[in-house]
Parts: C-alpha cells; structure tokens; sequence
C-alpha cells in the first residue's frame, strides 16, 4: 500500500509541474497583424501583442497589442525560441 501511495504522489506531482508550464509546438503559430489603435497620449508608447498559452487547450493564442504608459527605459519586444524540443514563446519585458 506505501508504494502505490509513493507511486500516485510521484505522478501527481510530475503531472502538475508538466501541466502548469508553457507549451512547445512544431510550428510557430501565423502572425495576425491588426489595426493599431490611435495614441491617446504622445507620450504612451506601443507594446506589441504577445502569444500566451493555454493549458486547457495545450495551444498558443494571440492576446492584442496596447498603448502603455513607459514604465522604464526600454522594453524588449517577445520572440520565439527555437529549442530542439520545439518553438517556444519568450514573453517580452522591460528593463
């Protein structure tokens, strides 16, 4: 009985550290271009959409764009990281 107790936690606990991080695909998904809103401010700055992934669906989606109020001195725009395992979206930020 210990050992089917020590086998269901091992899975347990692997199976929520494999859910609970972001995905890999074999294809980076198209790029949807879209309108870009008027500035509503001239010294708000553009951030460009970025892909989030969904555990429920195991698949990126594209979330839009935004103005934004500079809260540092650059922001470095998100890519895809091509690793052997697959691409991988690498969220942008702000230094």
């Amino acid at each position: 009985m210990k050992k089917f107790i020590l086998l269901f936690s091992l899975i347990s606990i692997l199976s929520f550290f494999t859910s609970c991080s972001a995905g890999y695909v074999s294809d980076e998904p198209t790029y949807i271009e879209t309108a870009r809103p008027i500035n509503p401010n001239p010294s708000y700055i553009w951030i460009e959409g970025d892909w989030r992934w969904n555990n429920r669906t195991r698949a990126y989606y594209r979330q839009n764009g935004r103005w934004d109020k500079p809260q540092s001195r650059s922001y470095n725009q998100g890519h895809w990281d091509n690793t052997p395992r697959g691409h991988k979206w690498v969220r942008g930020n702000r230094r």
